[in-house]
């Protein structure tokens, strides 16, 4: 019970100084993890191999907010490397929280996507 009430005062903690980042970076953030996570589904289905998927999981985020920012540049005459850093971000934190989970043999695993 003492865990608990410990852990119910440091929510408000958590949760302190995120007003400070736009909703714009949390979008890109959200994206990176997103489209990290599907990459890996899809790599790890197709190949089996672990590697491959976190290297495909790290790079395709990247290229995907670089070419947003491409087209924001063009469109709206506005490169934001922040954005880009914020979908870089993302993606590189859903590989570390997949990293987390032991591995297993993801081949015959039904995926809903």
């Amino acid at each position: 019970m003492r865990k608990i009430l410990l852990i119910l005062l440091f929510i408000p903690l958590l949760n302190y100084g995120q007003d400070k980042i736009p909703i714009d970076k949390k979008l890109h953030f959200a994206a990176g993890a997103g489209i990290s996570l599907v990459t890996y589904a899809t790599v790890i289905q197709i190949t089996d191999n672990h590697k491959t998927a976190t290297i495909w999981s790290i790079a395709i985020p990247i290229v995907v907010g670089l070419a947003k920012e491409l087209i924001d540049e063009k469109k709206y005459k506005g490169f934001d490397s922040k954005d880009l850093a914020a979908t870089a971000l993302g993606g590189l934190s859903m590989i570390v929280t997949i990293n987390l989970f032991p591995k297993k043999n993801y081949k015959n695993t039904q995926y809903i996507f």
